[in-house]
């Protein structure tokens, strides 16, 4: 195994052992390796396989500070085991081989640029928009036509009311668009990094 083509690492620590998850640059074909953490001799191993990834993210552990003392802050990433890993676990990551592989899959995505959409993705974001513009003219036609309403001295309890409802919608965060068959097809990711996180995750559980 050549483990120069692995650029991510994520290490997890059960007891006195060491779990390794190497991923390549896409994030893919993952690689374990495991020993102890608290020998010399298992200590030099784990040294040896974090030559070649780029970045590394451990958790605050002495075998982690001897991590971040040998390749320093640039490459390596501690998060701390309480803080973190806990959490982690709690919300139901298994310790071990599934921890080393989710932290190595957090660390990729945290060095991802942001996705270029495609023409297909572009027309579904113009298409939501122009929605959203819609709704936006609808309501100032409605409110400029009470408006006018209530000038020409149409003071009429109902009118009254319905501009004051107006004047609280136009005030609000969002402008509700509304429901209606969507003009452009769903965007699917199925290969996307977050696509595969969340159904790695779903397995982890």
């Amino acid at each position: 195994m050549q483990t120069n083509t692995y650029r991510y690492a994520g290490l997890d620590e059960v007891g006195k052992q060491y779990v390794l998850c190497l991923l390549d640059e896409r994030g893919k074909n993952p690689h374990y390796y495991q020993g102890r953490s608290d020998t010399m001799k298992g200590q030099e191993k784990c040294l040896g396989l974090l030559k070649a990834p780029r970045k590394v993210l451990a958790a605050s552990t002495p075998l982690g500070l001897l991590l971040l003392a040998t390749f320093g802050e640039e490459k390596l990433m501690l998060k701390g085991e309480d803080e973190h890993y806990a959490i982690w676990e709690r919300a139901g990551v298994e310790r071990g081989r599934k921890m080393a592989r989710f932290t190595a899959l957090l660390l990729f995505s945290s060095f991802q640029s942001p996705k270029i959409l495609d023409e297909r993705e572009k027309h579904h974001l113009l298409a939501m928009q122009g929605e959203a513009m819609e709704s936006i003219r609808l309501l100032g036609d409605e409110s400029q036509r009470s408006l006018d309403s209530l000038l020409k001295g149409k003071e009429e309890s109902s009118v009254v009311d319905k501009a004051l409802c107006l004047e609280v919608k136009s005030r609000q965060d969002g402008i509700a668009v509304p429901e209606k068959v969507p003009t452009a097809p769903p965007i699917q990711e199925e290969d996307s990094f977050f696509s595969r996180l969340y159904h790695t995750l779903q397995k982890l559980k």
